[in-house]
């Protein structure tokens, strides 16, 4: 196996199982109860999926869980069944590590100015703004898709060229529903994504 592709990770059958949602899908709990080739099997009380919904399936518990790209398969009574799309991958282990990408988000408080994401934690991201951030103040981000905006405090800045500025956020605490969100977009990163060599 090539050493370029990032650390393979292996999940405990019987261990906790998290299904997040992508591209509009539903969430869920359940426990793993085998993992053969790609499929991922799962005994969950109901399964609300539909053919081809495409997940994040999480496993483990905090700090040691593990987490792969499915998409759902087929429901068997108490189970549901996934097609494994990525290598399982440590998860949690990878969770404040930055995930570059570019969105436009806004910004509340600020008419007319808006922001593009550049990289994405859970700890925080990096935003470029044709302004620099006013003293100390706290931000909140309007994330399309995310239920509620995300507080956020800048803890450095700098000139980012072609008259922006790059804005370092650390995120204070949030909101279950917005935290639920970011969850999801990091996983989703994570799981997409190589580690480094």
């Amino acid at each position: 196996m090539d050493d370029d592709i990032g650390p393979i990770a292996k999940p405990v059958i019987g261990a906790p199982a998290v299904v997040i949602p992508r591209a509009g899908s539903t969430g869920g709990r359940g426990t793993l109860v085998a993992d053969r080739l790609f499929a991922i099997v799962l005994a969950v009380p109901h399964a609300p999926w539909q053919y081809g919904d495409e997940v994040i399936v999480s496993v483990g518990e905090q700090g040691a869980a593990v987490a792969a790209l499915a998409r759902f398969r087929e429901a068997r009574p108490g189970e549901a069944v996934f097609t494994r799309q990525s290598p399982w991958r440590p998860f949690d282990r990878r969770s404040f590590d930055r995930y570059p990408l570019r969105f436009a988000i806004a910004l509340a408080g600020a008419p007319g100015l808006s922001a593009t994401v550049i990289d994405l934690s859970l700890g925080g991201c990096a935003i470029e703004v044709a302004a620099p951030p006013a003293d100390d103040e706290p931000v909140r981000l309007h994330w399309p898709g995310c239920p509620a905006p995300i507080a956020a405090r800048v803890v450095r800045h700098r000139p980012a060229g072609a008259g922006l500025h790059a804005w370092h956020l650390r995120f204070e605490p949030l909101d279950p529903a917005a935290r639920a969100f970011l969850i999801a977009l990091v996983a989703e990163l994570a799981a997409a994504k190589p580690s480094a060599p």
